[in-house]
């Protein structure tokens, strides 16, 4: 195979979204429908076909479409849109946000206590 530095447009994407993923070029191969040595010739192709594109997207859990954004208006089906994942992330930025308030609440109740204690010492020094 090529070197990865020599691999063009969406047969790059392809290869460097499997080498971040957690599966082995086979595996996501194999997952997306195809024998395990397609991967090859997938990732050699500079204008890979969007529907592989999607496939392989849907196998390793990447979304191509934030590369190649008219992906959603030509497979909105096929993209993979992880309901679940998104519910996760609103849950922890809400919980974020929680906590953050929560933070700024004690830090001005600690700025208040400061404050009393500052004035409490000069009282003392006088």
């Amino acid at each position: 195979m090529r070197k990865h530095r020599d691999l063009k447009g969406r047969g790059k994407s392809l290869y460097s979204a499997v080498t971040m993923s957690q599966f082995s070029n086979k595996e996501a191969a194999l997952r997306a429908g195809y024998k395990d040595n397609t991967f090859y010739s997938h990732v050699k192709q500079e204008y890979l076909d969007f529907s592989i594109l999607a496939k392989y997207g849907r196998a390793i859990n990447y979304d191509f479409s934030m590369e190649y954004p008219e992906m959603d208006d030509i497979f909105p089906t096929i993209v993979n849109k992880n309901a679940d994942h998104y519910k996760d992330y609103d849950s922890l930025q809400t919980k974020y946000m929680t906590l953050l308030e929560k933070h700024k609440d004690l830090m001005e109740k600690y700025t208040e206590i400061q404050e009393r204690i500052n004035l409490l010492e000069s009282k003392l020094k006088k």
